[in-house]
């Protein structure tokens, strides 16, 4: 009767392989489909060939059917292993170079059953028995061999199925049901074929274990198809979550962590065994206060700021309720998007946004001031012009010479405003200023020549050092500063402008050069306001600082220096104007 319900069983057993197979090969894209399919391959073979074994109703057929079996005895526990490793995410172990080694026991195995004959390794005595006009192999003692691939199976087996139970044990519910399937249908043959090789049930001589690694497969398919195997797996999970660059947290409904991928692991600052069964709020002490902001604000989860290697990172929160198949909440998935870069690029947008802000207001000033800058010497350019032209015949020569002075002048002030609109302009595309030492001496002469019309005119009195301390800087540009402090002293000095230049070495190695005049003295309300761009303190006409302070700032902080104004408000103490350039000592 066990041969006659083996060979009832075996076709429908068979049915189930069959059937797992063609599924798993249907979904084969997935790692663990294609590892469940060569399982079932194997067990299907091992029930064709043992089936054989039965029906051949000669003892030579079946002692070669048996033989034959063996070699899908000894690869089943090996194809189950490759299924647990691909299953829990392991599939480093089932490399080309690893994955043979495996493999070589179950061929020797198979070899040594062939020719078994030869050293008895295999099979110290077997017999045959009639049973309803068929043959069945009685194993009657076991040779060395045999028993040495027997631990060797039971240990792929047991080992496959403990990598299977610890994924149950520490994964989150949404996975234990599917694992718990797994477990069963992979220990169900284990226990057969225990059964039988130890003889534990007096007078069973046939061996079930195909039959039960085929109905083993009944579970399999409930973890297919209830349990959502192929959709829903660890080895999903650690194939894409573990690679992500999001941080991935699981927690139960007691906030306790039950998963986390790499990214977490180090958003957290704990590893998985230090994590993993413990409340997220001990292993991470930022977990409160997102857990209060989420129970005030449930739609708008927080982005948050975290210290990570030394600098501070920027993380968006992504909070989701997880529940199971029936509805209810089994926890939380916290999904933490590392969104330092977009912080940066909008804190980079919003300077950008400011600079251009800044300048676009700059040039409504600029605008403003140039055009009533030069809109003075042309209308006195076009108006003398117009005047010579009308009466040149009629006027004295030494009018025409005053007249053409003035002409002189103001085309020299249009031109002026002119090269200093060009020189604001060189200076915003310079993006990095070599710095050279200076012969300030020299200088300060050129800009005394370059305004000697202007100090002849207002009968200036200019006071100079005898030395200068060395700097570094551009003398071009440096030139242009003193002109227009020199410039600004000599218009809105007393009368007559009394002109003090001066440097002042710093104790930080800087050296600070002024301009003091006589003036009547700025307020604190017009100091604040004197550097801004193209502000201007008296009326259009009288020459006001704006256009030449500006850009006196902009050559003397593209240097790396700094500007200043003092004055007491005290009419008749006047104001010092002053710029500060790196020192060169040294040099």
């Amino acid at each position: 009767m066990q041969y006659i319900l083996f060979v009832i069983l075996a076709p429908i057993a068979a049915v189930i392989t069959i059937g797992l197979a063609v599924y798993a090969w249907r979904h084969r894209s997935v790692p663990t489909a294609a590892a469940l399919g060569g399982c079932a391959l194997v067990i299907t073979g091992w029930l064709i060939f043992n089936t054989l074994e039965v029906a051949d109703p000669t003892e030579s057929g079946t002692l070669v059917w048996a033989r034959l079996t063996y070699l899908f005895i000894g690869f089943a526990p090996v194809a189950w292993l490759a299924f647990a490793l691909r299953y829990t995410g392991r599939q480093r172990w089932l490399a080309p170079k690893r994955l043979w080694v495996l493999g070589v026991l179950p061929t020797v195995f198979f070899l040594l059953t062939l020719t078994d004959d030869l050293h008895h390794l295999i099979w110290i005595e077997y017999s045959f028995h009639p049973e309803s006009g068929l043959f069945s192999l009685w194993v009657d003692a076991y040779g060395p061999w045999f028993w040495v691939q027997a631990a060797y199976n039971y240990a792929l087996v047991v080992l496959g199925a403990v990598l299977i139970g610890r994924a149950y044990l520490v994964s989150h519910r949404l996975y234990r049901q599917q694992t718990l399937w797994a477990i069963i249908g992979a220990t169900t043959p284990l226990i057969f074929n225990l059964v039988y090789v130890a003889r534990l049930i007096p007078g069973l001589r046939k061996d079930y274990s195909p039959l039960a690694w085929a109905f083993g497969g009944l579970a399999f398919a409930v973890a297919i198809f209830r349990h959502r195997l192929f959709d829903l797996m660890p080895v999903a999970r650690q194939v894409l979550v573990d690679s992500m660059d999001d941080g991935m947290l699981v927690l139960d409904e007691r906030d306790r962590i039950v998963d986390l991928n790499p990214a977490a692991q180090a958003i957290v600052g704990a590893s998985a065994g230090q994590a993993l069964g413990y409340p997220a709020g001990q292993v991470w002490s930022t977990w409160g206060d997102l857990a209060d902001e989420l129970r005030r604000r449930p739609q708008a989860p927080p982005e948050i700021a975290l210290e990570r290697n030394g600098e501070e990172r920027y993380y968006d929160v992504r909070i989701s309720r997880l529940v199971d198949r029936h509805g209810r909440p089994t926890g939380r998935l916290v999904v933490l998007r590392d969104v330092t870069q977009r912080k940066e690029a909008e804190e980079m947008l919003r300077q950008s946004n400011l600079e251009l802000q800044a300048r676009n207001a700059e040039l409504d000033a600029f605008a403003h001031t140039v055009a009533h800058d030069v809109k003075g010497p042309l209308a006195t350019i076009a108006s003398y012009a117009e005047m010579l032209l009308q009466s040149h015949k009629d006027t004295p020569e030494s009018e025409r010479a005053d007249l053409l002075q003035a002409l002189h002048r103001s085309s020299w002030k249009a031109a002026n405003i002119v090269n200093e609109l060009l020189l604001l302009a060189s200076v915003r595309r310079v993006e990095e200023v070599e710095l050279e030492p200076l012969d300030m001496a020299g200088i300060v002469a050129e800009v005394q020549r370059r305004l000697a019309d202007l100090i002849e005119e207002y009968a200036a009195e200019i006071v100079v050092p005898e030395k200068w301390p060395k700097a570094l800087g551009r003398d071009p540009w440096v030139e242009e500063v003193w002109v227009n402090y020199v410039s600004n002293a000599i218009k809105h000095g007393g009368m007559p402008p009394r002109v003090e230049l001066g440097a002042t070495e710093q104790e930080d190695g800087t050296i600070r050069f002024w301009v003091r005049d006589n003036c009547a003295g700025l307020t604190t309300e017009e100091q604040a306001r004197l550097f801004k761009p193209f502000t201007q303190l008296q009326q259009v006409g009288a020459g006001g600082h704006g256009l030449g302070l500006s850009i006196a700032q902009r050559i003397v902080e593209k240097m790396g220096g700094q500007v200043g104004v003092e004055s007491e408000g005290i009419h008749g103490k006047g104001c010092t104007f002053s710029f500060v350039l790196p020192g060169a000592r040294g040099q």
